[in-house]
């Protein structure tokens, strides 16, 4: 089991459309499925939901495996292998609690989207951290500047955080604290990347939250 964290740093949330899907990621699926999928998240209108329809989706496909790929190769290049090359995405949000995550949940509602389902994991109940990565708030922000250099149009919210000095890079999770105690004294969250799956499955104490 992994050491217990700071206060402030124990939970992981995850939110999913699906429970057939629940660690699962649209890039992990065949070319043949993706479309199937993205049709059914943007008919119920999901979380998020605009940028699986058929006018966003494949802007949004190419954005997300630029940063994918992005990510492996930095993390790679810098601290060594990993076990997949797409991962399942959770966030940790300091001082999280249940109530926030359920707000969270339902932020998105204001604009007809349906709430997704969501699940909280305690860091200490992980088994396994080897596989496990996190960027300086999600991914897509993290690595903006990047995907505009690509020819990319950033595909986030108009409101994004300021750029900070290590956006554009990925660190392994062992590392969490150490970022934290540079940037914690202001608002910040970190996207948290399992390249392993199935370590999210191993983890008995998942507690389901809403939708599931």
């Amino acid at each position: 089991m992994m050491q217990s964290m700071q206060a402030g740093l124990q939970h992981l949330v995850h939110f999913f459309h699906d429970e057939r899907y629940r660690f699962k990621t649209i890039t992990m699926a065949a070319a043949s499925e993706t479309d199937d999928i993205c049709d059914a998240i943007a008919s119920r209108r999901g979380w998020f939901w605009v940028r699986y329809s058929p006018r966003e989706r494949d802007g949004y496909m190419q954005r997300r495996r630029f940063v994918e790929r992005a990510m492996y190769d930095d993390y790679t290049h810098a601290f060594g292998g990993l076990t997949g090359t797409v991962p399942v995405y959770c966030y940790l949000i300091p001082d999280l609690t249940e109530v926030k995550a359920i707000e969270l949940a339902q932020r998105r509602t204001r604009f007809g989207e349906t709430e997704p389902h969501v699940v909280m994991v305690k860091v200490e109940d992980i088994d396994d951290t080897r596989n496990m990565t996190f960027t300086l708030h999600d991914s897509h922000t993290s690595y903006r500047a990047r995907m505009t250099d690509a020819g990319l149009a950033f595909g986030g919210d108009s409101d994004v955080p300021d750029a900070l000095p290590d956006h554009g890079k990925v660190f392994p999770f062992s590392m969490i604290e150490q970022i934290h105690a540079v940037y914690g004294a202001r608002p910040i969250s970190y996207e948290v990347q399992f390249w392993d799956h199935a370590v999210l499955e191993r983890v008995r104490h998942i507690r389901p939250m809403r939708g599931t």
